[in-house]
């Protein structure tokens, strides 16, 4: 079964379902759905300690040579 066919297939079974049935499986399929906000997001990223050796690296880096610039 192609992709199309398996669509068409979904909503006429997600459409003969009763009104109370297919409320339910549209609340589920939004939860199931739902992108992790950027805060969220930061915050994996913070408790996962992903990006810790960066406070390791200076902020600037020169274009001519590539090393870090130091502020005076």
């Amino acid at each position: 079964m192609t992709n199309p066919q398996l669509t068409k297939n979904l909503l006429e079974v997600i459409r003969s379902l009763p009104d109370e049935d297919r409320r339910w499986l549209l609340e589920q399929l939004g939860e199931d759905s739902a992108d992790l906000s950027s805060q969220e997001l930061a915050e994996l990223a913070l408790l996962g300690q992903a990006l810790d050796d960066l406070a390791q690296e200076a902020d600037l880096y020169s274009f001519t040579d590539g090393e870090p610039i130091v502020a005076a």
